[in-house]
């Protein structure tokens, strides 16, 4: 939906909203036999009797809207810059469905009109909901016998990376290198609309897939190895640490400088765990990058592997670790001594360190002895580094593409044409003409002249592949493309953000994509592959527009521990970036839930409310969840006392929906109609006044929530919002700014010191000063637009899966379907909708029922060239 529609159909809404606010006064009448006086006859409770068509427009609906809304919706006035008395009642002609669809939606929604105005009829309100779904459906009917024609769409970076990756047979880190994708709140980005081409992004393609090419395409002549070897002692510092010892504070800085920049590292260690009593295991995390000078710049370090420790010092264990050189950061520096002195040589640092924090870690001590003896530790007896590394020469990944024939030494413009036809087949996500061979094969023979060797100019061949229109933009705008291959890109593209695999090309040459049979084998299949955590991220930081959590300025007065803070150097204050952070953990515990239920088809109900939390122990000391050890993040049961349960308690909503020194209802309201209803919430007029945050935007005195939303109502162009979005956020203040339950704060009007050293000493003497001005029980009392007055947000939750549970599983299934065809849904996707819904509803809500369905259905094969085409 671009901006015009929006603003539009928000207007609509709003128009409604006024319209159903006037009492329905008019006296009934007896309904003759050929249908008259529809609306009266609605109105004793006959949801069918407004005759469809202009005829039931002329006679029901246009009256209603002629008695009760004109006034302000008409010639003479346009609240909202709305008028119904032009609106054309013929919708067999397709105009301004979107409209009437955004009219039909407040109907359902029984929003409106405000609580305080006269109230329609179920009856009533049905009859007129009736007349335009009927109309609608018909034209949709009708107009769906005509092929949509499919939309252009590229790669997002996510899914272009992810295909890079599948095609060349290895992980290839690329996003670093492309401008950003653009970002749509609550929706996604993976539309024709906002997947665009220009100028600077084809230059970027293309110096992308040269360096893809560049690893993928090895030299004849096998380079020389670098290798590195550490090992470390038992014998104990004057610490009472042996040297082969690693803490959560203190860990292993191991220069590679002079490793290569391409090809395949091969990386092995001996090591085992220290666990103090009540744990069983270490987590030891390996990260590789360009630590300048000592210090952590945001771009140094890059993951390299994660692993948990459980052996004891007496049964050390091997590990290894494999991936690309290219994917880690490095400078290149002159050396000034030794045997390099003169020379260029790249810089590289790996960290070893322990990842672990009990919510005490960041707490100002983390320096202190005792305080390391007291937390799981590791030992490292040895560490082997060593690039590039291959079983064979060439590698796998270069014989993949340039793969032994005897055309090489007898005809090598012909096995150029074998390489390109083979290339361009998986590149392209189908089979390739011998037309769009010969263009590459003529590029090849341009090319070579200028290349001292082969392997050079088939590098910058296949780059050239790789900015193709083909393989940049996904498949089913294609006209080339066959049916069956269009499905099984649509499916891998929806569940793995990436390319199809050898599977699905096959079933697709068999055409047997098609049979409903084997596409719920294969969703199954696809959803147990480690490949779909991909799209199960992607769509959920889209979907709840989370990302932001990483960016709110977290108040380092009020919470001075939540994030690790570089000690010292340059870049002292700032974030650690080689360190998980709390609020890396909370993206993880989203992305993690909605995971969960997916692998163990859950009702999507959840998402408002349930009975596990996805949590590690930093994160369960966060929330005040007992009992949870390690640093791996796993479903965990919860009680009703720990005020957790479904999204709307993630830290990652309330961060990221509120200001860093206070929670923000409003934004949080925004979130949940948006989000978790499905509504779209208009954003502010530019002359509307902000809403000061809650607890005040320094630490001055500030004015209750309640009073600060009072006071922004008595504002005009506030008011037509607000009193539909307050009851909605109020129930989360009691949330603090760091998604931290909260059921108590300070009194109106009193400052709230921040952390201070010489005041408090230590992070435990601040809570207690905190618990001690915290007294008054927090306001989260409101009633909801058309529904019960609720206290907190429990009895949110309560009202949410009683009375709005239907929209709820309806929004679940819109966003995934949108995600899933790539493009915005409209009217014409309506009953498609609901088809789904009912199926879904007769099996629960289960999540993964719901994604077998959309993968079966006939809307997500919509826009799929066939034969007939």
């Amino acid at each position: 939906m671009n901006r015009q529609t929006h603003v539009a159909t928000t207007a609509v809404l709003f128009f409604l909203a006024h319209c159903l606010g006037t009492a329905w006064q008019a006296k009934s009448e007896a309904a003759d036999e050929l249908g008259k006086n529809r609306a009266v006859a609605a109105k004793e409770g006959d949801a069918q009797s407004i005759a469809p068509g202009l005829p039931g427009f002329q006679d029901g609906v246009s009256p209603f809207f002629q008695t009760y809304c004109v006034k302000c919706h008409g010639p003479e006035k346009s609240k909202g810059k709305i008028t119904l008395h032009s609106l054309d009642g013929d919708l067999s002609k397709g105009q301004e469905l979107e409209k009437w669809e955004a009219v039909l939606e407040m109907l359902e929604s029984g929003e409106m009109p405000p609580i305080d105005e006269s109230q329609p009829t179920k009856a009533q309100t049905q009859a007129v909901k009736h007349w335009i779904e009927s109309g609608m459906r018909d034209y949709v009917l009708k107009a769906s016998a005509e092929k949509r024609e499919a939309r252009t769409r590229r790669l997002t970076n996510v899914e272009y990376e992810n295909t890079i990756s599948d095609l060349l047979g290895f992980e290839f880190d690329v996003i670093d290198d492309l401008p950003e994708d653009p970002k749509h709140y609550y929706h996604f980005n993976n539309t024709a609309e906002l997947m665009r081409i220009g100028p600077e992004q084809l230059d970027r393609y293309l110096e992308v897939a040269r360096k893809a090419m560049r690893a993928a395409i090895v030299d004849r002549e096998k380079p020389e190895v670098f290798k590195w070897r550490g090992e470390w002692t038992a014998v104990g510092s004057d610490k009472g640490l042996g040297e082969d010892e690693i803490t959560a504070f203190s860990g292993k800085a191991i220069s590679l400088s002079g490793a290569p920049r391409h090809g395949e590292f091969r990386l092995r260690f001996s090591a085992s765990a220290i666990p103090p009593a009540g744990h069983d295991e270490a987590t030891l995390q390996l990260n590789m990058g360009d630590y300048q000078g000592g210090d952590h710049n945001e771009k140094a370090s890059k993951n390299i592997a994660t692993f948990t420790l459980n052996n004891s010092p007496d049964e050390p264990k091997n590990f290894e670790f494999r991936g690309r050189i290219e994917n880690h950061p490095f400078s290149t520096e002159l050396e000034t001594k030794g045997v390099n002195k003169g020379k260029h040589i790249d810089k590289r640092t790996m960290r070893v360190n322990v990842i672990y924090d009990d919510g005490t870690l960041n707490d100002g001590q983390h320096y202190a002895f005792t305080r390391q003896m007291t937390m799981p530790r590791a030992v490292v007896n040895w560490i082997e580094f060593e690039a590039p590394v291959t079983d064979v020469w060439p590698p796998k990944h270069h014989t993949e593409i340039l793969f032994d024939s005897p055309l090489r030494d007898t005809d090598e413009l012909a096995y150029v044409r074998a390489v390109l036809r083979r290339f361009m087949a998986r590149a392209y996500r189908r089979p390739v003409t011998e037309q769009e061979v010969e263009r590459f094969a003529k590029i090849y023979s341009l090319i070579r002249p200028s290349m001292e060797t082969f392997e050079a100019a088939m590098r910058e061949t296949l780059a050239k592949v790789l900015i193709a229109p083909r393989f940049l933009y996904h498949t089913e705008s294609d006209p080339a493309t066959e049916e069956h291959y269009a499905m099984a890109s649509r499916l891998s593209y929806f569940l793995w953000a990436s390319m199809p695999d050898r599977e699905l090309l096959e079933l697709a040459a068999q055409e047997k994509l098609t049979d409903p049979a084997v596409i719920e084998r294969q969703v199954s299949r696809m959803l147990k592959d480690e490949r779909a955590l991909q799209f199960v991220e992607d769509f959920t930081l889209q979907w709840l527009s989370i990302e932001k959590t990483l960016t709110v300025p977290i108040n380092t007065q009020l919470y001075p521990r939540f994030l690790y803070r570089v000690p010292i150097g340059e870049t002292a204050g700032t974030e650690m970036p080689y360190r998980p952070s709390t609020r890396d953990y909370m993206l993880q515990e989203t992305v993690g839930f909605v995971g969960e239920l997916i692998r163990s088809n859950a009702s999507v109900l959840n998402v408002v409310d349930s009975d596990f939390a996805y949590l590690n122990e930093r994160l369960a000391k966060h929330y005040g969840v007992e009992g949870v050890k390690g640093m791996n993040m796993r479903p965990v049961p919860i009680k009703p006392e720990h005020q957790l349960g479904g999204l709307l308690t993630h830290g990652s909503v309330l961060i990221g929906n509120g200001t860093g020194t206070a929670p923000h209802p409003i934004y949080r309201a925004v979130w949940l109609r948006e989000a978790i209803l499905g509504d779209t919430v208009a954003p502010p007029p530019s002359e509307v006044p902000a809403l000061s945050d809650s607890a005040g935007a320094s630490l001055e005195q500030a004015l209750s929530i309640a009073q600060l939303l009072k006071k922004h109502r008595t504002v005009e162009s506030c008011n037509n919002c607000h009193f539909r979005l307050d009851p909605w956020g109020i129930p989360f203040e009691e949330y603090n700014a760091i998604g931290r339950h909260q059921p108590k704060v300070p009194k109106d009007g009193m400052r709230v010191n921040g952390f201070n050293a010489q005041q408090h000493i230590d992070l435990a003497g601040y809570h207690a000063y905190l618990n001690s001005i915290n007294v008054v029980e927090v306001d989260a009392k409101s009633r909801v637009p058309h529904g019960p007055e609720v206290n907190g947000m429990r009895e949110l939750k309560a009202h949410l899966l009683k009375d709005r549970k239907n929209e709820i599983a309806r929004n679940v299934i819109r966003r995934l379907l949108s995600y899933g065809i790539g493009r915005h849904l409209t009217y014409r996707d309506r009953f498609a909708v609901q088809e789904l819904f009912e199926e879904a509803k007769a099996k629960d809500f289960g999540m993964r029922d719901i994604l077998i369905s959309i993968c079966k259905s006939n809307v997500f094969r919509d826009s799929i060239p066939t034969k007939a085409d």
